[in-house]
């Protein structure tokens, strides 16, 4: 039986169908996961309303922890209101000693702040906001940019 069916062109033509059909998808796949990647190493997903999102890494979560922490202490201070924050950190690597089993180990630091709020109108209020920032990150209050927010 396995002699006649080796023999028919049907099934040989079937087979080479399925086996093209496999490559493409196998290909289809790899091209996904290529291009879905943005070259910082995230993954970038496509949610139901046509937005996107990255899936981030640890120390981007540690980031975004850092910010919606801040922003809920600036939006408790009396006259502040609405807030948002924007972080930007400088990358610094550190070389640990030649005894320690890590060689390099990259830590964030703080480089500039912005904030919009909706109480930035009021220059005391301007200033506390920039004030809080500077004191929690130990940044020049040259690196704290407040506005206010529409």
């Amino acid at each position: 039986m396995w002699d006649k069916l080796k023999n028919d062109k049907f099934i040989k033509m079937l087979l080479s169908k399925l086996i093209t059909v496999l490559v493409v998808a196998s290909i289809a796949l790899l091209l996904f996961d290529v291009l879905t990647k943005s070259n910082d190493g995230r993954r970038q997903i496509v949610d139901e309303d046509g937005g996107s999102e990255y899936i981030e890494s640890e120390e981007d979560l540690a980031n975004s922890r850092q910010e919606a922490r801040l922003k809920d202490i600036l939006s408790d201070i009396k006259g502040v209101g609405d807030v948002d924050v924007m972080i930007t950190y400088k990358k610094n690597e550190k070389t640990a000693s030649v005894f320690n089993e890590e060689n390099n180990n990259r830590t964030s630091e703080v480089e500039g702040v912005i904030v919009t709020a909706r109480g930035a109108e009021n220059i005391i209020i301007k200033n506390s906001i920039s004030n809080a920032v500077t004191a929690v990150f130990n940044i020049p209050s040259s690196n704290v940019v407040v506005f206010e927010k529409n």
